[in-house]
């Protein structure tokens, strides 16, 4: 099948994997980061890449990894990406945020930077983390780089491990001036087991107790908002994500991962069967514009849903919601079981 390309169509947001290396070792990790991939980006190819992505209409790049930290040109890999233009985003575990990098940061022009914090009690955060430690190293980071004027916020990962710990984590936020993104743990990745996944009502609890959480405090208290597989539709709470609606997977249509060695996805989340080439043997431009790529998303019609998603009314623009998770629950891009609006209809 091959699709038309829209003209104005642009990766508006990347996600750049710039190494699978990692010091730390967590659980639910779908990538199963800790070793680096074989033969990574080098540094001249990253900024030939935030090049590339400059001349397709990108306004934002996240440099996330693995770990960005260990890589020892790291500093220059976010330097490229402003000389090309772009937005610089930063997703950290914190573990070598010092005062230095701190500094550094402080003087690069970096638009908002996340750390990830699992939990409130420490124990529970290096447990899921793998590294005593963790837990500390990362809540110093979140107030150091906030203290340093940097827009800085939280990011959660959810599975039966750390759930009881939102009560907590919400009291731990709350007027620290530190946004709060909540997302899900997805089945995937070598050292997450699948019965620690959340199961249904666990899911939907999730985003009551965000729309909760939203009702009794207001944004400046308590910024908090639920990722792009938090959702969708709920009839009883609304809509829990950073946007004020769900409009669809942007895979593809305005997003866009690449992995740290040249891979492209439409989303960096997504199961590595959707690749769809590689920068080394393919410029970025092409396979961008290729009509035949990026299909989950450039030729959806409603015929492809599956299951409950296909007598769903949201199921011509919700398009069977975060398609890892669809994916990895049934094996379908387009039958998407973790759907408020379905949990609502069905029962968990």
């Amino acid at each position: 099948m091959r699709c038309d390309v829209i003209p104005d169509r642009r990766p508006y947001s990347v996600n750049l994997e710039v190494t699978l290396a990692c010091n730390l070792r967590c659980k639910h990790c779908g990538a199963s980061a800790g070793r680096a991939r074989r033969d990574e980006l080098t540094l001249e190819e990253w900024r030939a890449c935030f090049g590339d992505l400059a001349r397709l209409g990108c306004e934002e790049a996240c440099l996330l990894g693995g770990e960005l930290l260990v890589r020892n040109d790291w500093e220059e890999l976010c330097r490229g990406v402003g000389d090309a233009g772009l937005r610089l985003v930063i997703i950290t575990n914190g573990w070598s945020v010092d005062s230095g990098v701190v500094s550094i940061l402080a003087g690069l022009s970096v638009n908002r930077i996340g750390v990830s914090l699992d939990a409130a009690t420490p124990a529970v955060h290096d447990e899921i983390r793998g590294r005593e430690g963790s837990h500390a190293r990362a809540l110093a980071a979140l107030y150091a780089l906030r203290d340093a004027g940097l827009e800085t916020g939280a990011i959660t990962t959810l599975s039966r491990d750390n759930l009881h710990e939102l009560p907590k984590l919400r009291d731990l936020f709350l007027g620290q001036d530190i946004t709060w993104q909540i997302q899900t743990a997805a089945l995937g990745g070598e050292r997450f087991e699948g019965d620690r996944r959340l199961d249904r009502q666990e899911f939907y609890n999730v985003g009551r107790f965000i729309a909760e959480c939203r009702a009794a405090h207001s944004v400046d208290e308590l910024p908090i908002a639920g990722s792009h597989d938090l959702g969708y539709h709920s009839a009883v709470f609304g809509h829990v994500g950073e946007l004020r609606e769900w409009t669809g997977c942007g895979a593809g249509l305005y997003t866009l991962g690449i992995t740290s060695d040249g891979h492209v996805k439409g989303c960096l989340s997504q199961h590595e069967d959707f690749i769809e080439g590689n920068i080394r043997d393919r410029p970025l431009e092409d396979l961008w514009n290729d009509p035949a790529l990026f299909q989950r998303n450039r030729c959806f019609t409603t015929e492809q849903l599956k299951g409950f998603c296909k007598v769903c009314p949201h199921g011509s623009t919700c398009r069977a919601g975060c398609s890892n998770v669809a994916y990895t629950s049934t094996g379908r891009l387009f039958d998407n079981p973790f759907c408020f609006y379905r949990i609502e209809e069905e029962g968990a």
